[in-house]
């Protein structure tokens, strides 16, 4: 009488078993390397794991209950216990369980070259574990007229995993160069120096909306996650904080994801008030884009809509402020002349501001709205502090270096204004591309580094393929007349001519070129042709050389209530403060020092 380990060797049930469980790995393996090359869903992997875990008990019982005899197949019960047992029974166990173990000991060699391969190969530059890149959204709506909300919902996402203090998320600008792009996501993540791609659809009519997500680790084009979400346009932020939990969890990521969900809260529990702000977005993105002023005063109206429906929406207040802002500063190209009078851009700047202080949800955003008042109101050394303090609280931040840098070369510390600009430089773009204002900090400094910048700025983007903003045209422009490099210069004006919607700047860049050729009469008769906004004029004067006129023209805002008018062209190093007594004097009365004076070496010579 056999024991019961004895009658489990006898009946091959051992060997059936240790030859089924290496089959099945092996199955394991090819049918997930051709699920990776397939993109097939991940439930196919799941099937089949299930299949081979219910099949096991299934081949044991098999081969217990039956065994194969000189005479065929049968069961084992009727089998006498001193029967011959058909040797061919074991000799085949034995021929599969070596084979299917050859070919799993070749199997794990194999896949271990492949990951040496891949060490050896991989790029100088190390790419960080816990970093993406988010893919715009495609739209797949019926219509094909949402990319408005695909793109705001997309660049939300974005924003909320970049607030994951521990997660590197590529800047808006590198992700939205690769929009329809029919690059490989291994390409795509090589170029962006990041581990990982989410990217997704969306799919709107009406108030029906679904959301696919997908994120994929890079090395291998694997889908780490993927989900589907269906609802109404009411769970559209629900979905959006939820993508982005989900992501930090598949990522292990150190912040809490309760902790997550409250920091990138929107600010707006409002659907609709969410909505406008996306809109507003998008027309703001395009106006820093194309160059085009007119569309800043448009996205202002949309962000008003969305903060009559939620008085509290803070994301949209802080919008708000920025926009205003820049519409106070007659000197920056986002300026327009189509807006209300100063004083009802000012009253709406105050408004904006004092509701982003009230609903500030960090130091940093209450900073940010400190700084812009302090500048406003023509406390140099106040916005020099705040700067500094933004910059220190925010090592990583493109736009803090580069308002610091500003800051710096304004008050003469022409080190510390070098070493911001570099820093900046360094540092990935925030959304909508400002290297082209670096550009312009470094040609006051340094106008060799600043040229090397450009030449740097130019060979990466054909290098990449990628699309230069106007702005950076425009800067680069004026860094290379700066430069000597006339002829050079004149081959960028194309470039920018053909991305700009700004007229004014157009016929800056044209008056320029004509001034460093010593063409005085064509830059003057340019200067006549065209109906040049107010807040343009004196920069144009100063290129024809006609400093007493440019003098005069901003008399008229050495006022209390329109200092900051005159006091923004501090920016410029051809700006001389000494010939406007109020302004003067409030700088004086701070201990503020100013560099001397620099004419542009390209002016038209007279």
């Amino acid at each position: 009488m056999r024991n019961f380990f004895d009658e489990l060797r006898h009946r091959n049930v051992f060997r059936v078993g240790i030859a089924y469980v290496i089959a099945g790995w092996l199955l394991a393996q090819v049918v997930d390397l051709a699920a990776d090359a397939f993109k097939a869903p991940d439930w196919i992997m799941q099937m089949l794991i299930i299949v081979l875990l219910i099949g096991l008990p299934i081949a044991l019982f098999l081969a217990w209950a039956y065994e194969l005899t000189p005479e065929g197949v049968k069961k084992a019960e009727d089998v006498p216990l001193d029967a011959p047992k058909d040797p061919r029974s074991g000799q085949a166990l034995n021929r599969v369980t070596t084979i299917a173990l050859i070919a799993a000991v070749a199997w794990i060699g194999w896949d271990a070259l492949q990951e040496r391969a891949g060490e050896t190969t991989a790029p100088v530059a190390a790419v960080i574990d816990r970093s993406i890149a988010v893919l715009p959204f495609a739209d797949f709506s019926p219509d094909a007229d949402q990319s408005w909300f695909t793109d705001g919902l997309t660049e939300e996402i974005l924003n909320s995993l970049a607030r994951t203090a521990d997660l590197h998320v590529a800047s808006r600008t590198s992700s939205f160069a690769y929009k329809g792009s029919g690059e490989s996501i291994p390409d795509i993540a090589k170029a962006l120096n990041v581990a990982h791609i989410l990217e997704g659809s969306v799919r709107r009519a009406g108030d029906q909306l679904r959301v696919t997500a997908q994120l994929i680790r890079a090395t291998d084009d694997k889908h780490l996650w993927s989900e589907t979400f269906d609802g109404s346009i009411a769970n559209s932020l629900t979905i959006q904080e939820e993508i982005a939990i989900q992501i930090a969890k598949a990522l292990q990521t150190a912040m809490d994801p309760a902790e997550l969900a409250k920091m990138m809260s929107s600010g707006t529990s409002s659907v609709e008030a969410w909505e406008l702000y996306l809109q507003a977005l998008a027309l703001q993105n395009e106006a820093y884009e194309r160059v085009d002023s007119a569309k800043q005063l448009e996205a202002a109206a949309v962000f008003d809509q969305a903060v009559a429906i939620d008085p509290d929406f803070v994301d949209a207040h802080n919008q708000l402020v920025a926009i205003w802002f820049l519409q106070l500063d007659s000197t920056t190209t986002a300026y327009s002349d189509l807006g209300p009078a100063y004083e009802e851009r000012r009253a709406r700047f105050d408004a904006a501001l004092e509701a982003s202080i009230r609903l500030a949800r960090s130091d940093v955003e209450r900073l940010r709205t400190e700084y812009r008042r302090a500048v406003v109101d023509v406390r140099v050394n106040e916005a020099l502090r705040i700067a500094e303090e933004l910059a220190a609280l925010q090592p990583g931040d493109f736009d803090a270096f580069r308002l610091l840098s500003d800051l710096y070369q304004q008050s003469g510390q022409q080190d510390k204004a070098r070493e911001a600009a570099l820093r900046a430089w360094s540092l990935p773009l925030e959304p909508g591309d400002f290297r082209g204002g670096v550009i312009t900090q470094m040609r006051r400094i340094d106008v060799d580094e600043a040229v090397r910048m450009v030449d740097e700025r130019l060979d990466g983007a054909r290098a990449g393929g990628e699309e230069l903003t106007p702005n950076f045209y425009y800067q680069s422009h004026r860094a290379l007349l700066d430069a000597g490099q006339i002829e050079r210069a004149a081959g960028l004006i194309d470039s920018y001519a053909l991305r700009s919607e700004d007229s004014d700047g157009k016929a800056i860049v044209r008056i320029r070129q004509a001034c460093a050729e010593g063409r005085v009469s064509d830059a003057d008769a340019i200067f006549e042709s065209f109906d040049s906004a107010e807040s343009v004029r004196w920069l144009i004067l100063m290129t024809l050389g006609r400093v007493d006129e440019a003098r005069e023209l901003l008399r008229q805002y050495d006022t209390p209530e329109k200092l900051f008018i005159l006091a923004a062209h501090l920016n410029y190093r051809t700006f001389d403060p000494r010939d406007y007594p109020l302004l003067w004097k409030t700088l004086q009365s701070q201990d503020f020092t100013r560099p001397p004076v620099r004419l542009q070496t390209f002016a038209c010579q007279r």
